[in-house]
């Protein structure tokens, strides 16, 4: 942001690099992070090229060059928020005990950071680069009576991704490991390989939400190549995740509820909103996930888009056509 146009071949040459040494990292660090997260074990850090200030550069000239534009966002998308993360005040502040005192000391690291490297706050950043924009707030609904009681409804999540990877031409194996863990998807390789860690049992509408969600991130990192921006990423998850929403009809309540909650948390982000009128403390959302929760929101509305398509492959296409599109023109290339 803010640097002169340089060669295209210059550029291209850098992005090469780069991405070959990614290409030959990344999916082994993901594989070994899905493996410390089933074993409740501290993950591996992230290739240090993936957070290096240099490659943030490199994305960056690389927007400016419409040949090399969605590589430079798809290495932006990566690079980014681990150049603000791995910053010495910002590691030093996440480090604190979560308060909302804290808090507002880890989002004035991360905004220098982000000012220093992007020309504006970090908030304003991820956004553009999750897809998202600035939720409208309702009123906060009650609590889901029954949402996280035992039903006796079980879910097989082998059977699960069985059908649906049948429903969508799937043709990319789905590695799921069990574990006495909270269901989390790791994206290995985009388009070709996904891990999903599940717990063993799902016998509650918010377990069976939970695993169908991330079976659902699986769905779309495999039906399209290349990576997903946030709220088209949650999207699809959120899609898939409306399943349970046959045989759990507080379901459809329970997801009002979470979309209304993340828009409460976006307004807590930009600082529209008292953190203390929302949790006694931050979440591990804002803690640990800046940005994200205005893409929580905008991934309801593409979702009812995608609810309405006949083909998925092209509606996501088409769906992140758009959104790379309006990162690379907007917020971050300027």
């Amino acid at each position: 942001m803010g640097e002169a146009p340089c060669n295209l071949l210059e550029v291209e040459m850098a992005l090469d690099r780069i991405e070959a040494q990614l290409a030959a990292e990344l999916p082994q660090h993901m594989r070994a992070f899905a493996t410390a997260y089933a074993a409740s074990i501290a993950p591996p850090a992230a290739p240090d090229l993936a957070g290096r200030a240099s490659t943030v550069s490199v994305a960056k000239r690389a927007l400016v060059h419409p040949e090399l534009a969605d590589r430079g966002l798809a290495l932006l998308r990566l690079a980014a928020p681990l150049v603000i993360e791995r910053d010495g005040a910002v590691a030093t502040a996440r480090g604190m005990t979560p308060s909302w005192a804290t808090y507002a000391a880890l989002m004035a690291a991360r905004d220098a950071v982000a000012q220093a490297r992007f020309g504006r706050p970090s908030r304003e950043v991820l956004m553009a680069l999750h897809g998202a924009a600035e939720p409208d707030v309702a009123e906060m609904r009650a609590g889901v009576d029954g949402w996280r009681h035992d039903d006796g409804i079980g879910l097989d999540s082998d059977a699960a991704w069985s059908a649906l990877a049948l429903r969508h031409g799937i043709t990319a194996p789905l590695a799921i490991v069990h574990a006495a863990v909270r269901p989390r998807a790791f994206v290995v390789v985009p388009g070709q390989e996904v891990l999903v860690v599940v717990p063993t049992r799902a016998t509650s509408p918010a377990t069976r939400f939970a695993v169908l969600h991330e079976l659902g991130h699986a769905v779309g990192n495999l039906l399209v190549a290349g990576t997903l921006p946030r709220a088209l990423d949650e999207a699809v998850a959120s899609l898939v995740a409306r399943d349970v929403e046959t045989t759990s009809p507080i379901a459809t309540a329970a997801r009002a509820r979470r979309t209304q909650l993340a828009a409460r948390l976006a307004m807590v982000e930009r600082g529209e909103l008292a953190g203390d009128s929302v949790a006694p403390t931050p979440p591990w959302a804002l803690w640990h996930d800046p940005g994200a929760q205005a893409a929580y929101v905008a991934a309801e509305a593409i979702a009812d888009r995608l609810a309405a398509a006949t083909d998925l492959r092209a509606a996501l296409a088409t769906e992140r056509a758009q959104i790379d599109r309006r990162a690379a023109m907007g917020t971050v290339s300027t």
